[in-house]
């Protein structure tokens, strides 16, 4: 069987470059490039004619970048965080145009995605629940895609939500965000890579989730797994899942 050639957008950032050296070390794959964001990546995908591409970039780059891929009938493979819906709803459109799929998860880590499968299971005991992610410095995104990801889907596990408590802060978002209903609290600190924390609170008792990203090594098998299993899909595929469970 031939390899699948593949191409990393953002090959020079910091989970980028990992997924290079992942491909290359892997025998199922060839790199077919390591593009950067000043390249031209529509003469790139023309002339080494990959067949997947992953793309590290940034959020105002990602969805340019699969605009020209999937036109190009190239499967996608996206772990930079940041599209809209709006975006989300016109990549499943142009993914299925070409018959091609575009896999989008906000973690590529195996345990942080089990994280979330067993956060989604609490929520159906724990009604009362917020959520702690703490990343590097440099993030550009706040909530991240991870804990975004969680809340949606602790909201819809839950059979129902507490009602707010009337309280009042002193400093204006004390008490964090809210995306579908539940609290989430972003820390940006040097010395972090990826962490979260689920807490679940009831009657006496507390549960904590948590995962911890401690290098960014952690994301090149989810993401080779991703890869060697996208051309089984079409249109927009929502994260790791779909591949973990069902390709299992």
């Amino acid at each position: 069987m031939d390899s699948m050639r593949v191409m990393v957008v953002g090959a020079k950032g910091r989970v980028g470059s990992r997924v290079v050296a992942g491909i290359e070390e892997a025998d199922d794959l060839v790199l077919a490039g390591a593009v950067d964001l000043d390249d031209d990546l529509d003469g790139l995908v023309g002339r080494e004619m990959p067949q997947v591409a992953v793309d590290f970039t940034i959020p105002s780059a990602v969805f340019g970048n699969l605009e020209i891929l999937l036109a190009r009938g190239v499967h996608a493979v996206v772990g930079t965080t940041g599209l809209t819906d709006t975006q989300l709803a016109e990549i499943d459109r142009l993914a299925r145009e070409h018959e091609v799929a575009a896999l989008v998860a906000p973690n590529f880590a195996l345990g942080a995605v089990l994280m979330m499968r067993f956060a989604e299971e609490a929520a159906r005991h724990f009604p009362w629940v917020e959520v702690v992610e703490r990343h590097h410095e440099h993030k550009l995104d706040a909530p991240s895609g991870t804990a975004r990801i969680t809340a949606e889907r602790i909201a819809e596990a839950r059979s129902d939500a507490p009602a707010p408590a009337e309280e009042t802060e002193s400093a204006p978002g004390a008490r964090g965000g809210r995306v579908a209903g539940v609290p989430v609290h972003s820390l940006r600190l040097p010395g972090s890579v990826a962490h979260q924390e689920v807490w679940f609170g009831g009657p006496g008792e507390t549960l904590v989730v948590r995962h911890d990203t401690i290098n960014r090594d952690v994301f090149v098998p989810g993401v080779l797994l991703a890869v060697r299993a996208i051309a089984r899909h079409r249109g927009l595929v929502r994260g790791l899942e779909p591949v973990l469970w069902s390709d299992a």
